[in-house]
């Protein structure tokens, strides 16, 4: 028996196309995911009475897991691109130091961001993917690319 197969990533010359493609109801995993978010962090500056938690264990931010969930709803969506991500690095990490600048941004930059975030993960210390998520850029890159799927923000620039 023959099983269809269907790439994990997208070239990013395609990437505009599929971005396209995906509809509202598509985006429900990343807008749940934004909500807990929001919801986590604020639960916890109310009890906790701070607002930087880099140095607060995911338990006490109740965000067990949620690195898992996040992994599994962008990949699922295929908002990975497939493209030289390495050359684009110092890019992306400008990005890491000014998360409000990604509102606004294409879905095709932002998918490079989160290329760049996600396979940085191995390259950095173990804990990279969670302190990109208790330092809130995970949530604003969330927002940013629901924001701009939303409003079909798409470049016309092909490939990289």
């Amino acid at each position: 028996m023959t099983q269809d197969y269907t790439p994990l990533f997208i070239p990013i010359i395609s990437f505009p196309d599929h971005c396209r493609s995906l509809s509202i109801s598509n985006l429900r995993p990343l807008t749940e995911l934004i909500q807990e978010m929001e919801l986590k962090f604020h639960k916890a500056e109310k009890r906790l009475g701070i607002s930087e938690f880099e140095n607060t264990p995911y338990e006490v931010l109740d965000l067990k897991g949620i690195h898992v969930r996040l992994l599994d709803s962008v990949l699922k969506l295929k908002l990975v691109p497939l493209f030289d991500w390495q050359s684009w690095r110092p890019e992306a990490e400008n990005y890491y130091i000014q998360p409000t600048k990604l509102y606004g941004l294409d879905s095709e930059t932002l998918g490079k961001v989160m290329t760049v975030l996600l396979r940085s993960q191995s390259l950095k210390e173990p804990n990279f993917l969670e302190s990109k998520i208790k330092d809130r850029f995970v949530l604003h890159l969330l927002k940013a690319i629901v924001q701009s799927l939303e409003n079909g923000e798409f470049s016309t620039i092909l490939g990289d």
